[in-house]
Formats: structure tokens, C-alpha cells, sequence
């Protein structure tokens, strides 16, 4: 029987006394799908989503689940495909898809950002000597000696009484259970985290602020990579 320790692998049903030790049976094992363009593996085809889209060098649109060799070729296949383009001359040479090829956008990609893409649209990326300890954490991990209680102790909010944190049924209506990234504003995104201090964003966005600035966008509470904690958002 394994002893329960503080990391778990779900595709083995295996436990680890922490995240490093489960990343070192990640890159050993060849049931965890690996990075084509850096060779490291992951726990899961999430995670691997995941560090496309922030891994330096690496140009992933995930909408699409299509790889680029540029960030040109990247940025032209997001202006085109999900901003809705431009009215510049390219117009025309868009207009025929059986002239398209393999890596094509790569290269109007090139042609339409000759002096490279703006540098906002890769600021959240990061390179192999930043902190990228977020890839090899996971939602099932313990975060705190709360979690490794005995479930039929009692806790904190037993003990609290359910009057107070009833809402009314003609409040009910208005709650919303939507996300809106306060930093891209977008509403569907891939991945979510919450800083220490309590605050909300998608991973690319507080993931490049966290590089930038060290502080919070909201509150400038300092904080690091290591601290986010991806949470999900239901729907109901």
C-alpha cells in the first residue's frame, strides 16, 4: 500500500514526499507526454498546454492547438485568424487558400513584422533561468497541514453557524459565476490563479507580471510564481 505523502501522480495512482521527487519519475517515465522542442515531460496534456504558451521559444496557439516556428508566424495567425485581421496589404494575399504551405504564416509572419512583433504580446514568457516551478505543481497536492487532517475531525467551519453564509433567493439571481481576466480582460481562459493576497487572473498574465514587477497588478503586493495556486471556476 503506498504511504501518502505530499505529491500525487494521478496517471500512476502514485504518491511522492514532494513535487520535486514526483517531477524526477515525470522525466523518467515514458507514460508522461513530453515537449517536442525542449524534451522535458509533464504530468499531464494540460500541463504540457500549459508551458507551450508560456515557455520562451516555444510559439503554441492553444485555441487552435497549432505550433509555430516564429512568434511572427504566431502573431500573424492570432491577428488573422482570432482578432480578425488588419486592412493592411495582406488582404490580398490571404485570399487564396491553396496557395497555403507549411509554415506560411511563419513566413508573412516575417514579412509583416520585419523588425519583430511587439513586445507586449510575449512579455509573459519565460525563459529556462526564470522561476518555473508553477509547471510541476499540481491541483491535488497538499497546500496546507489543514488538508492532511483527518477528515472526521472536526474543522474550524463546523463551527460556524450556516445562518450567515445563506443567501437570500432574490440575491441568488444576481451572483455570477463568469471569470473575467482583470489584466486581458478575457473571459474564457485556459488556466486561472490566485495570488496570495486573493486576487484572480489568467496564468499568462500574472505569471509575466510576477517577471515584470514581483508585485500583485491589483493591490502591488509583492509576490512570486511559486506562491500562484491554480483554482477552477464553475458555472451554475
Amino acid at each position: 500500500m503506498a504511504t501518502l505523502g505530499y505529491a500525487y501522480c494521478v496517471l500512476h495512482d502514485m504518491y511522492f514526499v514532494d513535487h520535486n521527487d514526483r517531477d524526477r519519475h515525470i522525466q523518467s517515465s515514458d507514460d508522461h507526454p513530453q515537449c517536442h522542442i525542449c524534451d522535458r515531460r509533464f504530468k499531464d496534456r494540460n500541463a504540457l498546454r500549459n508551458h507551450w504558451i508560456v515557455a520562451k521559444y516555444h510559439y503554441y496557439c492553444a485555441d487552435c492547438d497549432k505550433h509555430f516556428n516564429t512568434a511572427a508566424g504566431l502573431e500573424y495567425h492570432i491577428d488573422e485568424i482570432h482578432v480578425g485581421g488588419d486592412d493592411s496589404d495582406d488582404e490580398e494575399e490571404c485570399s487564396d487558400e491553396s496557395e497555403h504551405y507549411d509554415g506560411w504564416e511563419d513566413d508573412r509572419g516575417m514579412d509583416r513584422y520585419p523588425d519583430g512583433v511587439p513586445a507586449e504580446s510575449q512579455a509573459h514568457k519565460l525563459g529556462v533561468d526564470d522561476d518555473n516551478s508553477w509547471e510541476i505543481w499540481d491541483d491535488l497536492d497538499y497546500e496546507d497541514q489543514e488538508d492532511l487532517m483527518d477528515p472526521s475531525e472536526p474543522s474550524l467551519d463546523d463551527y460556524v453557524s450556516n445562518s450567515d453564509e445563506e443567501v437570500d433567493e432574490d440575491d441568488e439571481e444576481h451572483l455570477t459565476h463568469h471569470f473575467v481576466c482583470p489584466m486581458c480582460e478575457q473571459k474564457e481562459c485556459g488556466t486561472i490563479c490566485t495570488t496570495l493576497c486573493g486576487h484572480i487572473f489568467c496564468a499568462p498574465c500574472i505569471i509575466g507580471a510576477y517577471k515584470y514587477t514581483e508585485s500583485c497588478p491589483i493591490c502591488d503586493e509583492p509576490g512570486e510564481i511559486s506562491d500562484l495556486r491554480r483554482i477552477y471556476i464553475s458555472e451554475q
